[in-house]
């Protein structure tokens, strides 16, 4: 039995973005430590994640220096890995386990696990995706390619080893177990799925929403959140918007973006213009975290375009639960059936079939009764099937051995 009177040492790389994986961490861990004490270690934070774990009132121990956001730290890759070894070994002599969570952490808490005969769990939300989502990597240019070949060459073993050691393995879904088990072939990955807290992310009342509405319209609105990334194919989400505006020519696209790509954000922008709905989106760039049930409130559905099979971030997708939680119906990627019932609470497309993806908008969009009901049915399925505390139970679980 772990000693509940001592911490779980929860370690990620880094908190600088409000990502996905960034947000169901800190959804975990603060119900975590209200049932035993917590302490979270990265290699860096953000002024924003700092301040909610002090509010939350959860210890984040932050090592310092570069991150894997910095050229450096990849050239230096070694040195880093040692850096981090000895800070998360020193932090773990009086921890009670240890949970790891996204390279190059699980490596980390297996070393120091060992060194103080802990518990080391590993939550892995997916394979490592700049070693192993070829699809991903395809869409970087051809010099980032070379350069993530060569790493995952170079340091490939640090990602293995570190997964396949871990005491337990913990994972998002079905789709994200299969491919553990492809990619480091362990099989007893249990599935934690995610949460949403409903309490916050609900249909808001017209009162609640009339600012955002006086300020966007209230005309049809599609909502795509994105980080610029080739996991998000905001390509593809763009190319959409324009085959539903021939048929709703006074919808709208919102896009919101977790992290700032200035030339990304223009490449995007030209292929807008290109289509002739430059015009016709609304770029609102980081949203406050209190402003994204509201967002969701004004909007007719939520365009999901990741195609990768392999990304948590796709076959998980936070936004989409977020979305079905506010009453919003979303059409997204098929590669799961996990949130959205297709035909019920949105639809589920192909997202490189352009023509069949901005159909299912602009019927969506063409028809705010119909939206409505999908939006209803999609808070029904939230409610009842992802919760925090059932997420928590899965992490609490898996800390004692069996």
């Amino acid at each position: 039995m772990t000693d509940a009177r001592k911490p779980v040492l929860w370690l990620h790389s880094h908190f600088m973005l409000p990502l996905g994986g960034t947000k169901f961490i800190y959804e975990v861990t603060r119900r975590l430590a209200e049932r035993r004490p917590v302490e979270v270690m990265v290699e860096g934070a953000s002024p924003l994640w700092r301040e909610r774990y002090a509010e939350a009132g959860i210890p984040l121990r932050e090592i310092g220096g570069a991150t894997s956001q910095s050229m450096a730290y990849w050239a230096a890759f070694p040195a880093y890995l040692a850096r981090d070894r000895r800070a998360v070994t020193a932090a773990a002599a009086d921890a009670s386990a240890i949970v790891s969570s996204f390279f190059p952490m699980p490596d980390v808490a297996t070393h120091a696990a060992k060194t103080h005969g802990l518990r080391h769990v590993s939550l892995c939300f997916e394979p490592f995706p700049f070693f192993h989502d070829a699809e991903v990597i395809g869409m970087y240019p051809r010099p980032k390619q070379a350069l993530l070949a060569f790493l995952r060459t170079a340091y490939g073993r640090v990602d293995t080893r570190g997964i396949q050691d871990a005491d337990a393995l913990l994972t998002l879904n079905e789709a994200t177990a299969k491919q553990l088990e492809l990619t480091y072939g362990r099989t007893d990955a249990e599935c934690t799925y995610a949460g949403v807290d409903t309490g916050f992310f609900r249909p808001y009342a017209d009162d609640e929403v009339a600012d955002l509405r006086q300020r966007l319209g209230d005309g049809p609105r599609v909502v795509h959140s994105t980080d610029f990334s080739p996991i998000k194919r905001t390509d593809l989400a763009i190319d959409a918007f324009a085959v539903a505006v021939r048929s709703v020519p006074d919808a709208r696209l919102a896009l919101t973006t977790t992290r700032e790509d200035p030339p990304e954000l223009e490449r995007m922008m030209a292929r807008a213009k290109s289509l002739g709905v430059a015009d016709k989106i609304d770029y609102l760039g980081f949203l406050p975290f209190v402003d994204l049930p509201r967002m969701y409130s004004i909007a007719d559905v939520l365009l999901q375009t990741g195609t990768s099979a392999v990304s948590g971030a796709t076959t998980m997708s936070l936004p989409v639960k977020e979305a079905l939680a506010c009453g919003t119906p979303v059409v997204r990627s098929g590669v799961t059936g996990e949130d959205v019932e297709d035909g019920v609470s949105g639809y589920l497309v192909d997202p490189t079939d352009s023509e069949t993806t901005g159909a299912r908008l602009a019927t969506i969009l063409g028809d705010r009764a119909q939206a409505h009901a999908m939006g209803e049915a999609g808070r029904k399925r939230i409610t009842s099937t992802y919760t925090w505390d059932r997420v928590v139970d899965v992490v609490e679980q898996s800390l004692e051995p069996r």
